[in-house]
Parts: C-alpha cells; sequence; structure tokens
C-alpha cells in the first residue's frame, strides 16, 4: 500500500480542525439558554442506554490488602479489550493534532522515562499501573499518558446541596471526550463513545471492610469521583487557565514537588487515620498544591459542610454552603469555569442547573431524585457527559448511572 505525503496528510488535519471548528460555531449557538429543562427522570426505568451498556453503573471490589501489582486483575483483565480500544481513540486523537512523525518521537522519549514518572505516583499506585499493564498487555507508555488525561482536559457539573432538613446531598455530571476526535457519520465525541462502556463503581476494601465508594473508568487508578460514609464526598472538575498545562510540563520535566490531582484526592480517601472529618478533607485539599487548576467539590454529612474550592495550584477561592446561604442560596454548584465570573456564552451549563435547583428550592429537593433530575436536563446533560453519581455522606447511599443524551437539542458540550 501507498503511503500518503506529508502534504496530503497536512491538508486531511486542515481539513479535520476545519469541520472541527463549524461544529464549535454550531455547539456555541444558545439552543438552550439559561433556562431550566428538568424533567422527572428519576429513577431512570431504562434497563440499557442505546449504545447498549447497561443504565446503573456495575459495581466491582478494589480490594486494598492485595499486592498492589495484583489489586486490579480481576477488574481489567475482563475489559482488556475496552481499554485497548480507548487508548487506540486516545493514540488516533494525538497524531492528528501532532501527526504521525512528531507522535512517535514523543512516544519514544515516554518510553524512555515512563519508568520514572509511574514511581513518581504517590504511595503504591505505580505498582497497580504495572499491575494493569500486567493483567491488559497494553503498554506502560500508553497506560501513563491514561493517568494523566484528567490534568489536562475534561468537563463536568458538581453540586452540593444543603435541604430544608439541614441534610447534605452532593451529585456530579462526568463530562468527558471533547478532545480533536469527532464521529461526523453519528455526531458522536470518539473519546466519550469509548469511555462510557468502561465507567465502573468500585467498593474499595480494607481489612474486609468498605473504606470508600469511587466511579472511574476501568484502566484509571486515580479517583474524580468517591465518598467516605461518614466523612466527605468528593468530586473534581477542570479548572482553565492561560498557562497551558505549564504545571504538567515542569511535573513531567522532573519538578515533583506538586501533586497530581486524582491521586491526591484518592490518597484523601484512603487515609483514615488523619483524615477522620469532613473539615480534615477541606483543610487537605484546601493546602495541598497541584500540578494544575481544578476545582474540588467536597461535601459532608453536617449542615453547612460543602465547599468549591478553585485552585492555581495553590487555592485561590473557596465558596461554601455557610456563605451561600448568607447569599440567599442553598447549594454551592460548579461547572468548568470560575464561579466568580459570568459563564462564557459558548458553555452556560452552570445557569440553568441554578435555574432547576432554585426551581427545586430546599424543601422540594426529595435527596437523590431533584439531583438527577437536574444533572438530566440539558445543556447538564450533553454529548459529553458518561456518567451521574449521586452521593450521601450521611446514609452512605451511593448511585451511579450511565448517561446518554439524545435529541437535536443535545448540546455538543
Amino acid at each position: 500500500s501507498s503511503k500518503s505525503s506529508p502534504a496530503s496528510l497536512s491538508l486531511v488535519r486542515k481539513l479535520e480542525m476545519l469541520r472541527l471548528g463549524l461544529l464549535f460555531l454550531l455547539a456555541a449557538l444558545p439552543i438552550n439558554c439559561a433556562k431550566c429543562n428538568m424533567k422527572k427522570e428519576y429513577p431512570p426505568t431504562e434497563k440499557v442506554i442505546p449504545e447498549g451498556e447497561n443504565k446503573t453503573v456495575e459495581w466491582a471490589v478494589l480490594n486494598l490488602d492485595l499486592p498492589a501489582a495484583d489489586r486490579w486483575d480481576g477488574i481489567v483483565a475482563p475489559r482488556a479489550e475496552g481499554i485497548q480500544t480507548l487508548i487506540d481513540v486516545v493514540m488516533n486523537a494525538i497524531r492528528k493534532i501532532l501527526g504521525d512523525d512528531k507522535t512517535k518521537s514523543l512516544l519514544s522519549l515516554l518510553d524512555f522515562l515512563v519508568g520514572g514518572q509511574i514511581d513518581a505516583f504517590p504511595s503504591d499506585y505505580g505498582d497497580e499501573v504495572r499491575g494493569i499493564s500486567k493483567s491488559t498487555g497494553i503498554g506502560l507508555t500508553e497506560l501513563f499518558i491514561l493517568q494523566m488525561a484528567y490534568e489536562v482536559w475534561g468537563l463536568c457539573t458538581s453540586m452540593v446541596i444543603q435541604d430544608s432538613d439541614g441534610e447534605i446531598w452532593h451529585g456530579r455530571n462526568l463530562d468527558f471526550g471533547l478532545f480533536p476526535s469527532f464521529d461526523f457519520k453519528n455526531m458522536t465525541w470518539t473519546l466519550t463513545e469509548a469511555l462510557r462502556p468502561l465507567v465502573l463503581n468500585l467498593d474499595v476494601q480494607k481489612g474486609g471492610k468498605t473504606l470508600y465508594y469511587s466511579t472511574t473508568y476501568a484502566g484509571f487508578a486515580g479517583v474524580i469521583t468517591g465518598l467516605r460514609k461518614g466523612v466527605f464526598s468528593v468530586s473534581v472538575d477542570t479548572r482553565f487557565d492561560n498557562k497551558l498545562d505549564s504545571g504538567l510540563i515542569s511535573w513531567l520535566l522532573g519538578n515533583k514537588k506538586n501533586h497530581e490531582l486524582t491521586f491526591t484526592i484518592r490518597q484523601a480517601l484512603e487515609d483514615d487515620s488523619k483524615i477522620t472529618t469532613y473539615q480534615d478533607a477541606f483543610n487537605f485539599f484546601n493546602s495541598t498544591v497541584l500540578i494544575g487548576p481544578s476545582y474540588i467539590i467536597v461535601g459532608g454529612m453536617n449542615k453547612g459542610e460543602g465547599a468549591v474550592i478553585s485552585k492555581d495550584s495553590e487555592t485561590i477561592n473557596v465558596i461554601d454552603l455557610p456563605g451561600a446561604a448568607k447569599n440567599g442560596s442553598f447549594f454551592v454548584l460548579e461547572t468548568n469555569y470560575d464561579n466568580w465570573q459570568p459563564a462564557p456564552f459558548f458553555d452556560d451549563r452552570r445557569n440553568p442547573a441554578k435555574e432547576c435547583l432554585k426551581e427545586l428550592g430546599p424543601g422540594g429537593l426529595n435527596g437523590f431524585e431533584g439531583m438527577y433530575n437536574v444533572l438530566s436536563a440539558k445543556p447538564n446533560l450533553n454529548k459529553l457527559t458518561t456518567y451521574t453519581t449521586l452521593m450521601s455522606v450521611k446514609s452512605g447511599a451511593y448511585e451511579s448511572y450511565r448517561q446518554y443524551c439524545e435529541g437535536w437539542d443535545c448540546s455538543y458540550w
């Protein structure tokens, strides 16, 4: 077979970027505006989503008493094909951006450096990633790229709500896959479609007992959504800045003094000796210096325990439930933009969610029902949404559902 010339490959990439540019213009149209589009969706009645996966996310046990290299065997081995599909999507997208030659050079460099990078993961998480590689047959370099993906890009909605009885509820949508890899035939994000089958709830156990719950993607060892009963709940949302991932680049080049986000979240959930209260968790997240920007959303079990911590590398702003109450609100809410600034016109998921919560009011939340209905309303439900998780620290209740957005009015993000 003949090879494509560099000129033709360049033209293909330019055409792809042009198509994506047109998609971005289409997606920026204010279809849903800043209004609430909420319907009664809870509890979900469908058993499967249109793609064929179960609506209710499956559970697996991650046993921390096992050797790190063996912990994920029974979880990832049956899902190895799906994880490889995900890796292939990511690598193809990188090739579209960089071209074949630069991608090969990047991978060769990472192959040389990956051992040291994985050794820099905290606790014994590096050994876990090596075990995942052994169980799936997927290379360490590819798995390392997967572990670091949330440092680069993700879109989400998180909320902590205090109802009229003073009960605290935490909900989140995980939107992921906004990347130069779009399926124009089906009008879906290729990465999102590869991620959705891999969504998994983990019952993380130590000493034969549940330590915490989390929702993750098979093959990913960090935590982006989790709950330790009676202590705290947590979700993380991507925050964008103008530094072009300089913190991540510095970390990759050897400056390991700052902490990777998703492993920091996991450490907090697993440290049951030092972090025993919501305030302990809040203080830990508030003081930890991270690789790059993020929003950390924390919930507790007592009245007033809920906050959004906005971070550059260090904390730059906090809004919490007591502060929100002074302004007449019963919730804190975060998407992917600084909550003290107006939401951007091209991606306003914040104001529709606020309108839905106001419509419910603190007396109409009805626990998981109200949260799920808000998070299932467009545009908070969109083409990038992979799952919704609902959490109660007090009761330990934890539910996750795969999400799939259909219809002409479904936003692309």
